[in-house]
């Protein structure tokens, strides 16, 4: 009901935004797929209420979604990437499946290659940036 509630205010939000599309797993059967697009939909919109604010940034007037790795990713689903989402993003503010929805947003968007490709190549040392 609340997530309804938030797709709806949201959607204003989302309208503004950059476009960005899913990309699913070939593999995937086209049932799991239709799904996936409904929890993707709503992740998008949590994403935008909850993390863009402080995650996204702005390059010559485009917005830019960073690019998070899978560890980066479940160390939010855990909630232990930065003791300042503990209280932002405390299970109150941010339930645990509304950050799996953002998880999922984040996991199957279209990705800038060259962006997770430099990514990739930094070392890991599970500090947090505020600036991802």
């Amino acid at each position: 009901m609340a997530l309804a509630g938030l797709m709806l205010m949201g959607s204003c939000l989302v309208q503004k935004q950059p476009k960005v599309t899913p990309v699913f797993p070939d593999e995937m059967l086209p049932q799991v797929k239709e799904s996936y697009m409904v929890m993707w939909d709503k992740g998008k919109i949590l994403y935008e209420l909850n993390c863009a604010q402080c995650h996204n940034r702005k390059e010559k007037r485009k917005t830019i979604i960073p690019e998070f790795t899978e560890e980066q990713l479940a160390a939010y689903e855990i909630r232990v990437a930065d003791p300042q989402h503990e209280m932002a993003l405390s299970d109150t503010r941010v339930t645990l499946e509304e950050l799996t929805l953002i998880t999922v947003f984040l996991t199957y968007r279209q990705h800038d290659s060259v962006a997770l490709k430099k990514l990739m190549a930094i070392p890991r040392d599970h500090e947090h940036n505020t600036s991802m």
